[in-house]
């Protein structure tokens, strides 16, 4: 474990114990607007996430910005590292409540902050339960809180994108929100690919695709629509590609 490795676990380890305050203030708001308790809980984490950023030292570079509607929306993204999370988060305009494995419910503090910007933790062994999850942030997408999921379920160890789970797009389908392509390009350089715990600076890219919304597609896109979305995602990582 490297010394970029060591000040981002102290740095998660201390926010979540010193956040604690901050987080009870919250939750007790939520009660009464849960909106203005979304909106100042990402304010915090907008700052946390930043701050790990500048602690591993990579460099993000952002494409699309102008795709991203006025209105709640479902990032559908590929998902190759734990830090595609903090990229999408440091770089999105507006707070996202991300569809996230039911492990994470575990972990204490970072949980509740989950649930405090709407995230959603989905258990892949119950089809019941699944599909309950779903309906929920089909219901938080009405109420205009924009949504991630990532359609892989884990990430992809070779960095190539993988097949797509049904009913990915299901939350989209039944809000009739639109649709927003996200590909992310070399996280996996901060951590999964250095050996020995180490974290190390690297060279990011992050695009938003163009929106679209599921019903507005012609008939033989709207019938496969995940394949559309995993193209619409390969198609902005191959444009990153280029760049390199």
């Amino acid at each position: 474990m490297n010394l970029r490795a060591i000040r981002t676990l102290l740095y998660l380890i201390c926010y979540l114990i010193s956040s604690t305050p901050t987080r009870i203030r919250l939750r007790k708001l939520a009660e009464t607007d849960p909106r203005q308790s979304n909106d100042l809980a990402w304010q915090e984490i907008r700052k946390a996430v930043k701050k790990l950023m500048e602690i591993n030292g990579s460099q993000i570079e952002v494409d699309g910005l102008e795709n991203i509607p006025d209105q709640a929306c479902l990032y559908v993204g590929n998902h190759t590292s734990y830090f595609d999370i903090v990229v999408l988060s440091a770089t999105s305009p507006g707070s996202i409540g991300f569809v996230a494995k039911d492990s994470l419910e575990k972990i204490p503090g970072l949980a509740a902050w989950m649930r405090l910007i709407h995230c959603l933790f989905l258990d892949r062994s119950d089809l019941k339960k699944g599909l309950e999850t779903i309906m929920t942030g089909v219901g938080y997408l009405k109420d205009g809180y924009t949504m991630c999921i990532y359609p892989e379920g884990t990430r992809s160890k070779t960095g190539q994108l993988g097949e797509f789970k049904g009913g990915a797009l299901k939350m989209a389908q039944r809000a009739k929100a639109p649709v927003v392509p996200v590909a992310i390009s070399g996280t996996r350089d901060i951590f999964e690919n250095n050996a020995g715990l180490q974290i190390k600076p690297a060279k990011v890219h992050i695009s938003f695709g163009q929106p679209f919304v599921i019903t507005d597609l012609p008939p033989a896109q709207r019938k496969f629509a995940s394949d559309y979305t995993k193209e619409s995602i390969q198609n902005l990582l191959d444009k990153q590609q280029k760049k390199c």
